[in-house]
């Protein structure tokens, strides 16, 4: 039986945030195969001047050990 794909989404407004909470997703994985990544950058929404920035969005896909 195939093993059940699995989908992690990480967002921030800065590439050091994501990098970071990629790092610390990874280091505590046990094991895994990553089939795809997907990386987006997106503007902020609201009005000007009320905080809201750009996103930057990180989709993996990937399938978990079986161990």
């Amino acid at each position: 039986m195939p093993r059940p794909m699995r989908v992690k989404i990480f967002m921030d407004s800065t590439a050091s945030a994501v990098e970071g909470q990629v790092n610390a997703w990874l280091d505590s994985l046990k094991s895994a195969t990553i089939i795809k990544t997907d990386t987006t950058a997106t503007a902020g929404a609201g009005k000007s001047g009320d905080g809201a920035g750009p996103a930057i969005v990180v989709t993996i896909w990937y399938e978990p050990s079986s161990n």
